[in-house]
């Protein structure tokens, strides 16, 4: 099987939705399928990955926005034309980040080969309630759209889309995460928590500000950030922190991109705080969960489900009961969490990209590669619904 894959790769950008992309179509290439990665540049050593990848020509992007967005956006889809004249998949698999994305979907609906589409990102989907009238039709030219999460499934079947064409599938970890575990750190001053992954306003690190300043000094613990951020907001958290004078218990750090730097950025903490006030399945709550370690999350439908009654969780924007939280999880021992690390386990790539084989299978009218009566993602569907009914 030949499977055109578009989406992101994690080059200098750390998120769920390239990390996704590049986990999937590792996994699926070792299960024998053959992946060719077109994603927005820029382009990538040949070694980099086990799959062969493609970028559009060099071009000079603004800096950022939504310009930049429909830009890289068709720009991909060109080239994904392009290549798929060439490479002559069998299936063509959008990994779907929003609504700058359906530029793709719309070009690539029209080549004769069916495109299975992924949904990631969560805040990109209130456009559904606004505009499904617009949006939906392009979402029903896929073959399958596969969602992460069992309100997101419900938000697409609430706006429309036509239940044969969705199912939910799982989400995944890079196998480097469930290594053996290092040994504690021996910490002889304040607890450290730390966050991993894109710093924007939507991320929620405003809110950690406002709870350090509701707590006594000796419980607070030492909050750190790594991810990519612009100067000006990196300037806005800092000043903010002066205000509310919590500066000292308050770091910005570099990003990371590789499993084995985020993996070390986990091992050094004693829990991950996840404040965001948008996600859907945020992959670094799995990776810190596989690496036995106490998350304190925002209480995002996707964040409690694949959480499912492990770590603690806070109203989210809300940094009062963020501050109750911490003052909780502070008093705890905060040591590993074998209950996360053991639920971790079915997040491994390998999982998510059998399951993801089975439905290119079904749309391609090929015959399962397992008999074991395996509840689908077309069950979790009308469960979910069912349940909303009810």
């Amino acid at each position: 099987m030949k499977v055109l894959t578009i989406g992101r790769l994690p080059l200098n950008e750390v998120g769920g939705l390239p990390l996704y992309t590049v986990n999937l179509a590792a996994a699926l290439q070792e299960l024998g399928v053959e992946q060719l990665v077109v994603h927005p540049g820029p382009d990538v050593p040949a070694v980099a990955y086990p799959f062969a990848t493609r970028a559009p020509q060099s071009v000079t992007w603004p800096l950022r926005g939504r310009l930049r967005s429909f830009r890289q956006a068709f720009a991909a889809a060109r080239e994904a034309v392009r290549t798929a004249a060439e490479f002559e998949p069998d299936l063509i698999h959008l990994q779907y980040g929003g609504a700058m994305d359906l530029a793709l979907l719309r070009r690539l609906s029209k080549l004769d080969v069916p495109v299975v589409v992924t949904a990631h990102c969560g805040r990109a989907w209130a456009h559904l309630a606004r505009k499904a009238h617009w949006f939906v039709p392009t979402l029903n030219r896929a073959a399958r759209v596969l969602a992460i999460s069992q309100d997101q499934c419900a938000l697409f079947v609430g706006a429309g889309l036509e239940r044969e064409r969705l199912a939910q599938i799982g989400s995944l970890i890079e196998a480097e995460f469930f290594a053996p575990l290092a040994p504690a750190p021996a910490h002889t001053m304040r607890p450290r928590a730390v966050y991993l992954g894109r710093i924007a306003p939507e991320k929620g690190l405003d809110l950690v500000l406002d709870a350090l300043a509701e707590l006594h000094p000796d419980e607070r613990p030492q909050f750190q950030a790594t991810g990519p951020v612009a100067e000006a907001y990196a300037l806005e958290l800092y000043g903010r922190a002066d205000h509310l004078g919590v500066r000292a218990w308050f770091e910005l750090l570099p990003p990371v991109a590789t499993p084995l730097e985020r993996r070390e950025v986990l091992d050094g903490a004693d829990f991950l705080l996840h404040p965001t006030r948008s996600d859907v399945k945020p992959l670094v709550v799995i990776e810190a969960m596989a690496r036995a370690l106490p998350v304190l999350a925002s209480d995002l439908p996707g964040t409690v489900e694949l959480m499912a009654g492990v770590g603690h969780h806070f109203a989210v924007g809300n940094a009062h009961d963020l501050a109750r939280a911490l003052r909780s999880v502070m008093h705890t021992s905060l040591a590993r969490d074998e209950a996360a690390r053991a639920l971790a386990e079915t997040y491994r790539p390998h999982n998510a990209a059998r399951e993801t084989l089975e439905h290119f299978r079904d749309i391609l009218g090929l015959p399962s590669a397992s008999e074991t009566g395996k509840v689908t993602g077309r069950n979790e569907v009308d469960r979910t619904t069912e349940r909303q009914a009810s």
